[in-house]
């Protein structure tokens, strides 16, 4: 009997120990990090604290702190936000009131946007449009060139011969045969430029439609490094779901546009939920940060948006300083 308990009792500490290794250890902020942590909820406004709070932990969590960061708000109450410029993350007012107090969401949101910028998703973009809307409109001219070239040149000759038919013959059988070889030959200068804008136009039509497939793309894949990011960062995986639900009450979110379809994108996320376990993502972020100090901040240079700074922080001077004053 008292062996029994005795091999019980092993067992039993032996999957206590096992399952307390398992579990995720939030690792706290070094009173370096915490003073940083408290002149930031001083000095700025609440917004930018929370992007501030936000984007130091994903960066610090995934390694994306080797640049700086910036974000702003746009002042208009839409349920929007985007990436652009030079890692640059703009949040609008209305995502910003919808999601207040829901750090997770907003965090899911903002780890969205840095995915654009990991991936490149806009440079690319544009820099491939200008290129095809130029490739098309040359094509399209190359086609029917040839066409218009000699319609403009017999337009020429006609118009001329016209003249000629209409001094030669005189009256009215010299006027209506002039006119109608003048006529002719505009018409067709006149259907070849159609043909060039027809051609133009439907090209460019398809060629939207495979930059909005290309787009939709960009977004799953920026989906999927929000939702690692900002749980690798300690925010809870349901925040993705929450801030798509937001997103899907907006009209026409139940349609693909430029954009999944949020009920695509609320599906894709509960499959990534399941394929990462979030558990395992925390381990990985928590181990990151505990390695580093808070990140710096300050005003960009535009005086409009929220820098914060890379582990090399804000200042070259201050670099200086550390390479070779201390």
């Amino acid at each position: 009997m008292y062996s029994w308990k005795k091999n019980f009792l092993s067992i039993s500490s032996l999957c206590l120990i096992l399952f307390s290794v398992n579990l995720p250890v939030q690792a706290k902020p070094s009173p370096a990090s915490i003073k940083t942590f408290e002149r930031a909820k001083k000095e700025l406004s609440k917004d930018w604290y929370a992007f501030y709070r936000i984007v130091d932990r994903i960066a610090r969590a995934n390694g994306y702190d080797q640049r700086p960061w910036r974000s702003m708000v746009v002042p208009m109450y839409d349920i929007y936000a985007f990436a652009t410029d030079v890692n640059l993350i703009a949040m609008y007012d209305g995502i910003i009131d919808q999601l207040n107090g829901d750090s997770s969401a907003l965090a899911c949101i903002v780890a969205h946007e840095m995915g654009h910028h990991k991936k490149r998703h806009i440079a690319i973009s544009q820099v491939k449009k200008a290129e095809l809307v130029a490739k098309i409109q040359k094509e399209a001219e190359i086609e029917v060139l040839g066409e218009k070239r000699a319609a403009t040149t017999e337009a020429t000759v006609t118009g001329i011969g016209g003249d000629v038919v209409q001094r030669t013959i005189g009256g009215s059988l010299g006027n209506t045969l002039g006119g109608l070889l003048g006529g002719q030959s505009k018409r067709r200068v006149r259907k070849a430029q159609k043909r060039i804008n027809a051609i133009v136009e439907k090209k460019n039509r398809e060629l939207e439609q495979r930059i909005a497939a290309q787009s939709r793309e960009h977004e799953f894949e920026a989906d999927e490094i929000g939702y690692l990011a900002s749980v690798r960062a300690g925010f809870e995986p349901e925040g993705c779901l929450r801030a798509m639900e937001v997103i899907a009450r907006t009209p026409g979110a139940e349609f693909d546009t430029t954009h999944p379809a949020a009920p695509k994108r609320i599906q894709a996320l509960k499959a990534l939920i399941k394929k990462y376990p979030p558990q395992t993502l925390k381990r990985e972020g928590e181990a990151r940060i505990a390695k580093s100090q808070a990140l710096t901040y300050s005003l960009s240079r535009d005086k409009n948006s929220l820098r914060i700074n890379s582990v090399r922080g804000g200042s070259a001077g201050d670099d200086i300083e550390n390479m070779f004053d201390k």
